[in-house]
C-alpha cells in the first residue's frame, strides 16, 4: 500500500545567519522637465511629441500644462514625421479616406492626414499619434488652428 505525504503548509524557518538585503528596484524613468530629462520641446510649441519615449504633452510658455501622456506614433515605414507643424484642421468624427478607419477627436498637424486622435496605445499607427480617449478629448478641446506642434 502506497502512502502519500500529508499536505501541510510550509512554515518559514528562523535562521540565525544574517540575510542579504534585497537589491534596490531599478530607477524609474524621470519625468519630462526633470534635471536629467529636459523638456526638449520648443517654448513656442503648444503640443509636443517625444517619439523615443512614446509620450506627448501640452504646454504653455514652455511649461507643461497637461501630461505627459502615453502616445503611440507611427510604425516603421509609416513613421510619424519629425519637425514643427501647425494645426490645420480638427474633426471630432473623422473617417480616414486612405484606410476607411475612424479617427475620433482628430487634430491634424502634418501633411498626409497626420493627426492626434483616439487610438491604440499598444499598436503602432500609420503615422498619426494615437492617444487615450481622455487625452485625445483634451487635446481636441485645447488645440486651436495654427497652434504649433513639435515632434522629435
Amino acid at each position: 500500500m502506497r502512502t502519500t505525504p500529508a499536505q501541510t503548509t510550509p512554515v518559514p524557518s528562523r535562521s540565525t545567519t544574517a540575510t542579504k538585503p534585497l537589491p534596490k528596484a531599478p530607477p524609474t524613468v524621470p519625468p519630462i522637465g526633470h534635471v536629467n530629462t529636459p523638456n526638449r520641446c520648443p517654448k513656442a510649441a503648444v503640443a509636443c511629441v517625444d517619439l523615443a519615449r512614446h509620450l506627448s504633452w501640452l504646454q504653455q510658455g514652455g511649461k507643461i500644462a497637461y501630461g505627459p501622456v502615453p502616445a503611440m506614433p507611427g510604425a516603421a515605414g509609416t513613421s510619424t514625421p519629425r519637425g514643427t507643424f501647425d494645426v490645420y484642421a480638427k474633426d471630432r468624427h473623422h473617417i480616414s479616406n486612405e484606410y476607411n478607419e475612424p479617427m475620433p477627436d482628430a487634430v491634424f498637424f502634418a501633411a498626409g492626414g497626420i493627426a492626434f486622435h483616439i487610438g491604440s496605445l499598444k499598436d503602432s499607427s500609420h503615422g498619426c499619434v494615437h492617444l487615450s480617449t481622455a487625452a485625445a478629448d483634451h487635446y481636441f478641446g485645447v488645440l486651436a488652428l495654427h497652434d504649433e506642434v513639435a515632434v522629435f
